[in-house]
């Protein structure tokens, strides 16, 4: 069996009297359309997520205080990933 790409299937579907591409695009977007949609919801689940819990982003960030400003953040961030004596390779 030769091998299909979708080059040749494409090549092979220009060499189709108009009307018979037009019917191919026909059927093809049916089927597109009859593809149940997922929603966000359904894709998140799928890939283990759900809804953000604002009060345990707030606990993530509770290592800083609240009274400094986003650049001190940045800057500690920055400090944290430079300093390596606290890294070790496993």
């Amino acid at each position: 069996m030769a091998d299909i790409t979708l080059d040749k299937i494409i090549r092979d579907v220009q060499t189709l009297p108009v009307d018979q591409q037009r019917r191919l695009i026909e059927v093809l977007t049916q089927r597109i359309f009859q593809t149940p949609q997922k929603n966000i919801e359904q894709i998140a689940a799928e890939q283990g997520k759900g809804p953000l819990n604002f009060g345990k982003i707030r606990e993530l960030g509770s290592f800083f205080p609240e009274e400094d400003s986003v650049d001190d953040l940045v800057q500690t961030v920055r400090t944290f990933r430079q300093d390596r004596s606290t890294r070790t390779l496993a």
